[in-house]
């Protein structure tokens, strides 16, 4: 499994999924014979990127319910884009119930998920967060999981999108078993208290893939991270403090799973990264710490895109090869 920002260029049998972040003014994507979905996620042209999920082997799939798939016999990816409504929460429980189901039926494992919501800060029609609206429907599906569903939880990122619903894409993997990490500097997302909402969000701090032989070789995929220590946002008001929490929260997640599997992942082994920008006039100053941060080999791409909590201003994600 790779991942690329280009255009697709592979052979169409070895795509397994392509989603372009797209502005809001531009047209809809054409159809394609592999899951693609559109978020309008990118402020303008400049943004706008493809990000096109390959294998070296001969991929297969089709639609159940409201979701596109593709699997190799080892990985898979799936995507569904939920439409705009007043109450977000049954179409979100559904369309994660479909996810949970056709992975079993596969016989795959989540690795990794990614959501983004329209107006994520915004009201639903009972006046609750559509942020919160999106992860009652989330919980509601994934607590379907037998045993403690918890522990079995994947990395993820749930951000703004510009416009529409909300667009879901995951990865899965079938005979190597995921290991779900936490960051000792932070509550497990799971374990937040009610102030956040009616249910809490459900996802790991991050997940590992492991490679061949073991943890060293394989990819491990951070989920959103961002100014929150404990489960409090910290120096809301003060872009440079937040990057600054944001990069050594990243830091000590990457101590912590060099910890428990013998590796020493840091900063500059990150390969590709995405970073949400609450406040376009924050992007130059943020992109430039991560990308002092990451170093020259780690990929960047930059939104511009509301966030989970209206008080941080910046969240960053990506994909960590293991050494």
């Amino acid at each position: 499994m790779t991942y690329s920002t280009l255009a697709p260029t592979t052979p169409p049998e070895h795509i397994l999924g392509v989603v372009r972040h797209l502005p809001t003014t531009a047209g809809s994507p054409p159809a394609a014979p592999w899951p693609s979905v559109a978020v309008r996620s990118a402020a303008d042209h400049d943004q706008a990127f493809h990000e096109v999920w390959t294998s070296s082997r001969t991929a297969f799939g089709g639609q159940y319910k409201n979701l596109s798939y593709r699997h190799d016999g080892e990985t898979f990816f799936c995507a569904a884009e939920i439409p705009d409504a007043a109450r977000l929460r049954n179409a979100v429980r559904a369309t994660y119930q479909a996810v949970v189901e056709l992975t079993r039926r596969l016989g795959y494992r989540l690795l990794r998920v990614w959501n983004h919501v329209g107006n994520i800060n915004a009201g639903n029609a009972d006046g609750l967060e559509r942020y919160r609206d999106f992860c009652q429907g989330r919980a509601e599906a994934l607590e379907d999981l037998t045993g403690e569903w918890r522990v079995h939880l994947p990395a993820a990122s749930c951000v703004g999108a510009l416009a529409g619903g909300a667009v879901l894409y995951c990865l899965a993997t079938r005979s190597r078993r995921p290991l779900h990490f936490e960051n000792p500097h932070q509550v497990p997302a799971y374990h937040y208290p009610p102030k956040y909402g009616p249910r809490s969000p459900s996802f790991a701090r991050a997940t590992l893939l492991p490679g061949d032989t073991g943890p060293a070789g394989g990819q491990l995929f951070v989920s959103g991270t961002a100014s929150v220590v404990g489960h409090a946002t910290t120096h809301p008001d003060d872009v440079a403090e937040q990057c600054d929490t944001t990069e050594e929260n990243l830091e000590h997640l990457l101590k912590h799973v060099g910890q428990q599997t013998g590796t020493s992942p840091g900063l500059p082994d990150f390969r590709f990264a995405k970073i949400y920008v609450r406040q376009a006039p924050d992007i130059p100053y943020v992109a430039g710490k991560f990308r002092s941060a990451f170093g020259e080999n780690t990929e960047i791409r930059v939104l511009n895109v509301d966030l989970c909590r209206s008080d941080l201003l910046l969240e960053v994600e990506g994909v960590v090869a293991m050494a």
